[in-house]
């Protein structure tokens, strides 16, 4: 695990050295929010549909923000030819960059749960230990897509374009249990009620990371 411990560390160092990924995540995310908070008359109640959909809806499009950045950073001065060279293996080097969209997306997710509180009623904020949870299920399956897809994307031109019309169709399914799971919690059901949604989520999540282990290095020799 020295390779995977070794590329975690370089890529976390060189975000929080210049943290471009996580403010722009953030910025979008707030501004989303705020936007669609706009088209809400004041001072009604939204539903806990709505406001499930509202929330992830600002998570999954600032999230696509940091995946872009994954692979591409790579580019620059043939850094992927390096780490090819490198002893380290393929499933190392997928699971560190995994590990670091997973933390990103968690850095970022971070500020606009709170935001999303604030605007839109702490009424939602009862179901927060849940919600945590949810939250991490997504977030594998997010960084696992995202991680496959940005390495794919990253030797075009056009990447920045090209990577959101990989992702969403994708992760439409993940999406649309996750907004399913987060109203049921907002209403207060009991974990019984959408424990098997849960399992869908990490069964998602654990085939998406295992296609990314199988696929990645052909990938990238590409």
């Amino acid at each position: 695990m020295s390779g995977f411990w070794l590329i975690l560390q370089k890529d976390l160092h060189a975000e929080f050295r210049k943290p471009e990924s996580v403010i722009s995540m953030v910025f979008f995310g707030f501004l989303l929010l705020v936007i669609l908070n706009l088209a809400i008359p004041l001072g009604s109640e939204i539903s806990s549909e709505t406001g499930a959909g509202i929330l992830w809806v600002a998570i999954t499009f600032s999230s696509i923000l940091g995946l872009n950045r994954t692979m591409s950073q790579e580019k620059e001065n043939r850094c992927m030819d390096g780490l090819l060279l490198s002893p380290v293996s393929i499933e190392e080097f997928f699971a560190a960059k995994m590990v670091v969209n997973v933390v990103l997306m968690l850095l970022a997710e971070c500020s606009i749960v709170p935001l999303f509180f604030i605007l839109y009623g702490d009424s939602f904020f009862q179901s927060l230990p849940m919600l945590v949870l949810v939250v991490l299920l997504a977030n594998i399956g997010f960084a696992a897509i995202g991680t496959l897809f940005s390495a794919i994307t990253a030797g075009t031109s056009r990447n920045e374009a090209l990577l959101p019309l990989l992702f969403y169709p994708l992760v439409i399914p993940l999406i649309s249990i996750t907004v399913k799971v987060t109203s049921m919690i907002f209403q207060g059901a009991v974990i019984k009620d959408y424990s098997s949604w849960l399992y869908v989520m990490l069964a998602y999540g654990c085939i998406f990371t295992g296609l990314g282990f199988l696929l990645l290095g052909h990938v990238v020799r590409e």
